[in-house]
């Protein structure tokens, strides 16, 4: 009986830790999410105090929306790995293997370190749009016109949602001031 022809699995794809891990190197994904959701979680606790909120501008405008969608989203995106990883510890399953960096979260996790200064330098929009499509290849997308479109499109409700709708503000890209000075 013929096998369906479907996509080849890429080794190191993202959730699959080093070639040859296996449950292993998914564990060490689990782990490398559930610690970076439990850091967003504290991050999230403690967000009141870390940031100052003593200007006249409602919550919704203020410069404490942003850190809360941010981190909410940070550790609703790390409760699936933390519930798998408890499930494969309760199950007996016990022990990360061979612990193999999961690259494909360490990629991620680099863009999301470049992305605070990229917004000043290129705007909201484009950095959202960049390293959205830079964040599709780092986790081994294969559909470049679909991955744009889904950048493009993130790009767009983000700006509707905090620009448009929420009129929160953001610097003019120095991008853009030093086009329009060359102009």
């Amino acid at each position: 009986m013929p096998q369906a022809a479907g996509p080849a699995p890429e080794e190191g794809a993202a959730g699959e830790g080093a070639p040859g891990e296996g449950a292993a190197g998914r564990r060490a994904d689990d782990l490398l999410a559930g610690l970076l959701g439990l850091a967003g979680a504290g991050l999230l606790a403690a967000s009141p105090w870390l940031v100052d909120r003593s200007g006249p501008e409602p919550f919704y405008k203020g410069p404490l929306i942003f850190p809360l969608i941010a981190l909410a989203l940070l550790v609703a995106g790390a409760l699936p790995s933390l519930v798998r990883l408890a499930a494969s510890l309760l199950e007996g399953q016990g022990g990360l293997g061979r612990l193999a960096p999961p690259w494909a979260a360490v990629r991620l996790v680099g863009l999301m370190c470049l992305f605070p200064p990229a917004l000043p330098l290129i705007g909201l929009e484009a950095a959202v749009a960049l390293f959205a499509c830079l964040g599709l290849l780092a986790v081994g997308w294969r559909r470049p016109l679909a991955g744009l479109a889904v950048a493009l499109g993130l790009a767009l409700v983000l700006h509707l949602a905090f620009k448009s709708l929420l009129d929160v503000w953001f610097p003019e890209p120095l991008l853009w001031a030093l086009l329009e000075a060359a102009a």
